[in-house]
């Protein structure tokens, strides 16, 4: 007579359990389709723009959130510095500026002298599996995310995880 469950059972349970929870908490493979606002100098207009449909071979993002602790504000030159590099061997690179009202960020992209992307409520960093700056992230045109990181990558790094 049975006592209970066998243990293949039981074991078949927790490993379905660790399948499940993994893929719950695995960050999503995509870049959000979201179009968010570019700011790109003083005098020109806010420009709608949708970060997933950048120029062949793929690109790049920063993720930054000044406003919440100095971690952002530190990496800021390093990002300034990637975007330079990336931008002379032709692939783009965003620096995005999350979870700030537009107004103050525009502020902040005056300092920059660069053109900027604003993600003002946080949604496309949530949408894109982004959940703590600062944050790199790197996809190909079409928005399939081939590279994360929550530490500063190179321009070498880019590249080789685009093409």
């Amino acid at each position: 007579m049975s006592m209970g469950p066998s243990g293949a059972s039981i074991l078949l349970v927790i490993v379905a359990v660790a399948v499940g929870a993994w893929l719950y908490l695995k960050p999503t493979g995509e870049v959000s389709p979201l179009s968010l606002q570019r700011y790109a100098g003083f005098e020109s207009n806010m420009e709608a723009v949708a970060l997933r449909n950048c120029t062949p071979p793929g690109c790049a993002a920063v993720y930054l959130t000044p406003t919440v602790g100095r971690a952002s504000q530190e990496a800021l030159p390093g990002a300034l510095k990637l975007a330079g590099e990336l931008e002379q061997q032709g692939i783009e690179c965003f620096v995005v500026l999350g979870e700030e009202p537009v107004k103050e960020a525009v502020k902040r992209a005056r300092g920059i002298r660069r053109p900027v992307v604003f993600d003002p409520h946080g949604e496309w960093a949530k949408e894109s599996g982004i959940e703590k700056a600062p944050y790199w992230i790197v996809w190909r045109t079409g928005g399939n995310v081939r590279l994360r990181s929550n530490e500063p990558i190179s321009a070498g790094d880019v590249a080789s995880a685009i093409r």
